[in-house]
């Protein structure tokens, strides 16, 4: 549940893994990912009327603060766009938004990776767009995931890996495991 300007608005759903995140420290932070229109962020920068979450995901304390902006890079945007910054005072807590279709730290959709990394598996060549050197990053990042979490008999399924991946809350092309 979040609230804008007052009033209550259920703009999205949150993973389950989100709604338990536990408080470890005063430096606990958090990415939660919410429905939003990067044109319009990009048109209205500060301006922009972003969700504020109800409470803590954290402690559950009734009420977070404003903790100013946090500039990211998305493809098709020449200049950072301002994502907007949340903070509990109770258990210090940051919780920054982020837009739903993207990966955390990842310039490009999840379907964008998607559909590249499908297309390489299916034609033999990476499509255009995106630099090839960047494409090669995820494909190699998504096999070495897969052999991680799902096994190595997964390897000859990668498009269906890549879904399993992601419906298990993992970036499928992160090159951490």
């Amino acid at each position: 549940m979040f609230v804008r300007n007052g009033a209550a608005s259920s703009g999205g759903t949150l993973p389950p893994q989100q709604l338990k995140a536990p408080c470890a420290s005063k430096r606990w932070s958090m990415i939660l990912p919410v429905s939003v229109n990067l044109k319009e962020i990009e048109k209205k920068g500060r301006s922009y009327p972003w969700l504020r979450p109800e409470i803590c995901l954290c402690c559950r304390q009734s009420h977070v603060w404003g903790h100013g902006f946090v500039e990211a890079l998305f493809d098709g945007y020449a200049k950072a766009l301002l994502l907007r910054r949340y903070r509990c005072p109770g258990c210090g807590c940051v919780i920054k938004l982020r837009p739903k279709v993207y990966f955390s730290r990842f310039q490009a959709t999840i379907e964008t990776i998607r559909s590249h990394i499908l297309t390489r598996l299916q034609a033999g060549r990476w499509p255009q767009g995106p630099s090839s050197a960047r494409c090669r990053h995820w494909l190699r990042a998504l096999k070495r995931q897969v052999v991680a979490h799902l096994g190595i008999e997964w390897l000859r399924r990668l498009p269906e890996a890549f879904d399993q991946l992601v419906s298990l809350g993992k970036v499928p092309v992160s090159r951490s495991i």
